[in-house]
């Protein structure tokens, strides 16, 4: 019981130690036995006055005590009280010794609490000597990329000022060899009239894009030159904007008034945006069906008028007739190589690879034609959302890899460009949504089966079924001895479509889109002598989507 009690205190005793509060209640360290001395001065009194004659005559209480007995109670009483100091000393002693028990344990705290102090100093003082570290590299580097700029400055507008005459001299020559090519080119077209099919031949488009890429590569290093040697990118694009509106009203008023003022402006004032995407293509791709395009569209700007679509091992293009923009194009190619650029650098971070994955570019018309909306999307990486309001912050970059750290400039042009031209940018992350999709297939006896494709993200991974007692798998398969005709979607969610499975053509891939051009599901079909099979296999779309949206011209005249 002792014990118990014993390790109670001491508990209580840690406690109010780890507390922050001192110990300080010590019993005396030593025990007078007060009860025994006085007991025994008042039985040596008694013994003395009993035999002492002389006492007795005056004590009368004294002789009262006296008998012969006296001496054994004396003695019986000493005996006891003696036995109760000495019970009295020992839970003193034992009281002593758990009181330096507790000291004992006490400084062992303290000792340990310390070490631990000490090790924690130690531990921030490390992390304090860190931290200074990372300060003082991020301002020296941030010291260094200033000064990186403002000597890139200093040269851009060095060669600005020497170079205007050697651009001069070198546009002016290519301008007329792209004339003269762009002549040679009509006088074919013209000559191969009677072919049904009226193209031009590769080697023809061929010599008129080259000296076409090289006048707009010079334009392109101008238009950076011009940028790059202006305090403040969004309003010197404005101001560029503004002298090109001024030229396009004109041209508009005249053309009421049927005047031919074409003489007295520089260049035109508006461009197409699909001729703009096409040439930022051209930098980052050497797709034959892009440069092609190009070449035509330099003949005849007729190429615009109609929508047009491509997909190669990089781009999923789709552009739409839009509206004509003011100003310089290679502005716009500015910003869609940026954002291009930053988009393939995403898509390499995927957490998987699908055949499908693509960057997507979409070109097309706002609702009410006023603006045009181009956005940009890849399969990468969601963007933290602490990180979306920072990323069009000069020098703030999430390209980060232990070979790569972006300096953070690609998205700050970006955005400086498109508030010169009054626009507007959002970023969005993109998920991949469960969703049913219906798909209706003709077999050769006449029959229609109807197919509801059901997938689901719920694992981080697409898997497909069709049918709800079925369990999802990665691919979704469908047999038939009959073989199929065709097969077909009317779903509202997703791009229609019809495929004819041909004799001569059974085996067939391609990919369903929805709303957005996004490819959410792959479809193949393939055909043996005794059965036709189509499997479907659903796509993981999680990324990232720029959006832009910039008013045309059209837009600006009507106000």
């Amino acid at each position: 019981m002792g014990e118990m009690i014993e390790d109670k205190n001491l508990e209580s005793d840690s406690r109010v130690f780890e507390s922050g509060q001192t110990y300080v209640n010590l019993p005396p360290f030593f025990y007078a036995p007060w009860l025994s001395i006085i007991a025994s001065l008042i039985a040596i009194f008694l013994l003395v006055g009993v035999n002492d004659a002389t006492l007795l005559e005056h004590y009368s209480i004294l002789e009262a005590l006296n008998s012969p007995t006296l001496s054994y109670k004396i003695i019986f009483v000493l005996g006891i009280l003696y036995l109760l100091d000495i019970q009295l000393f020992q839970r003193n002693k034992r009281k002593i010794k758990r009181q330096f028990e507790q000291l004992n344990y006490q400084l062992e705290l303290a000792w340990k609490q310390k070490a631990k102090q000490q090790a924690r100093a130690n531990t921030f003082s490390g992390q304090t000597d860190k931290l200074k570290g990372f300060i003082s590299d991020k301002l020296l580097e941030f010291i260094e990329y200033d000064e990186k700029f403002v000597h890139f400055k200093g040269i851009a507008s060095e060669v600005r000022h020497n170079g205007v005459i050697s651009y001069d001299k070198v546009t002016t020559a290519l301008k007329k060899a792209v004339e003269q090519q762009r002549f040679l080119s009509i006088y074919e077209q013209e000559e191969q009239s009677s072919n049904e099919e009226g193209k031009l031949s590769n080697q023809t488009l061929n010599a008129l894009a080259q000296y076409q890429n090289a006048l707009d590569a010079m334009e392109y290093l101008w238009a950076l030159l011009d940028l790059s040697t202006a305090d403040n990118m969004a309003l010197h694009i404005g101001n560029q904007l503004i002298e090109r509106e001024e030229h396009y009203f004109q041209l508009q008023l005249d053309a009421e008034k049927q005047m031919d003022i074409t003489q007295s402006i520089p260049a035109s004032p508006t461009f197409h945006p699909q001729l703009s995407l096409l040439l930022t293509l051209s930098l980052l791709s050497n797709d034959q069906e892009i440069r092609n395009l190009i070449a035509l569209s330099r003949i005849n700007h007729q190429v615009f008028e109609e929508a047009f679509d491509f997909s190669n091992e990089q781009f999923s293009v789709y552009a739409q007739a839009t509206g004509e923009l003011l100003g310089n194009h290679n502005h716009i190619i500015l910003l869609l190589e940026n954002l291009i650029k930053n988009a393939q650098f995403f898509s390499s971070k995927a957490p998987f690879k699908q055949s499908s994955d693509r960057v997507v570019i979409c070109l097309e018309n706002s609702t009410d034609a006023d603006y045009i909306n181009c956005s940009v999307y890849n399969r990468g990486p969601h963007i933290n959302e602490d990180d979306l309001d920072k990323i069009f912050e000069l020098g703030y970059s999430t390209r980060r890899n232990q070979k790569h750290h972006g300096k953070g400039l690609g998205l700050f042009f970006s955005k400086q460009i498109i508030d010169g031209y009054q626009g507007k940018v959002e970023v969005e992350n993109v998920d991949s949504v469960s969703s049913q999709i219906e798909l209706k297939i003709q077999l050769a006896s006449g029959e229609i089966k109807k197919l509801a494709i059901e997938s689901d993200f719920s694992e981080n991974r697409p898997r497909a079924r069709l049918d709800a007692n079925l369990p999802f798998e990665t691919e979704a398969s469908y047999q038939s001895d009959i073989p199929f005709v065709s097969i077909s979607n009317k779903d509202n969610n997703s791009s229609a479509f019809e495929r004819h499975i041909r004799e001569e053509n059974p085996n067939q891939e391609w990919l369903i889109f929805n709303e957005s051009h996004l490819p959410i599901l792959r479809v193949v079909v393939k055909t043996t002598k005794r059965h036709s099979t189509l499997k479907i296999k659903p796509l993981d779309i999680k990324g990232v989507r720029f959006q832009i949206n910039i008013p045309t011209a059209a837009s600006l005249l009507e106000e």
